[in-house]
């Protein structure tokens, strides 16, 4: 059993659900908003790179902050399990990856669908990757959350709210934890607007869903770096162009 939520972790959660949240909305969206078209490529460059830095950092800090208070690593999802659950996520897995073969090779050359794409999406314009470079590092971004958010989100912040009494609402606590993490988990993504936030914690709850199914991490963070792969290569084929552009302008 793992010693009890202390000091750190109470700090680790408050960066959680309110500092990272309000620095994604009031920090890097505002740069974005605010940089000029021939400035956006360097600036968006700079956002991908701080939110890879941050998250990478703030993953190692709350593993060595595990790690010395003896916790078992299980706890926070990190040992794989072989299960039956996992063996069924891995056949939807397989499907989806056919069906996201299918698609990757129709979006390049269907106009309309990457139109319905720019509609959907204009308001996270400049947040997009539009160049090769963006692409890039964005796919690196797109890695980085699919490993750390996973153990953020679905192992730390599960594992922090299931062990508090006020959480005594009917059913198991992991239930009530995972409801409490994928609100957390969407309202860090509010810059995406009110649509955002919903999808998002969606989101968060199905991946909570696979981390219930399959005993651990491990199958949720391949499935979250797909999925963030697949936004990143579909807006880049959407948004293409305006990067270079920019890039040559500016030279």
């Amino acid at each position: 059993m793992s010693p009890a939520p202390g000091g750190l972790d109470h700090v680790f959660m408050v960066a959680l659900a309110v500092v990272f949240p309000v620095l994604a909305a009031r920090s890097s969206l505002r740069r974005l908003q605010r940089a000029a078209a021939e400035d956006l490529p360097r600036v968006k460059l700079a956002v991908y790179r701080r939110a890879l830095v941050l998250q990478w950092l703030f993953t190692a800090a709350v593993a060595a902050s595990w790690l010395a208070s003896g916790r078992p690593w299980s706890a926070l999802g990190l040992v794989p399990r072989l299960s039956g659950g996992l063996a069924g996520v891995l056949v939807g897995l397989a499907l989806y990856l056919i069906v996201l073969g299918r698609l990757r090779r129709l979006v390049p050359t269907d106009e309309a669908a990457l139109e319905r794409v720019r509609e959907r999406t204009r308001h996270l314009e400049r947040m997009l990757p539009a160049s090769r470079r963006e692409r890039s590092w964005f796919f690196a971004l797109a890695l980085t959350a699919g490993i750390c958010e996973e153990v953020l989100y679905r192992g730390f912040a599960i594992w922090y709210l299931a062990a508090w009494p006020w959480l005594l609402v009917p059913g198991p606590p992991f239930l009530a934890a995972a409801v409490g993490s994928s609100l957390i988990f969407g309202l860090s993504h509010a810059y995406q607007g009110a649509g955002g936030v919903l999808l998002t914690a969606v989101v968060g709850g199905f991946l909570a869903a696979v981390y219930a199914i399959t005993g651990s991490l491990f199958a949720g963070m391949l499935i979250h770096a797909l999925m963030d792969l697949h936004a990143g290569y579909v807006s880049y084929r959407a948004y293409r162009g305006s990067g270079e552009t920019a890039c040559a302008t500016a030279t």
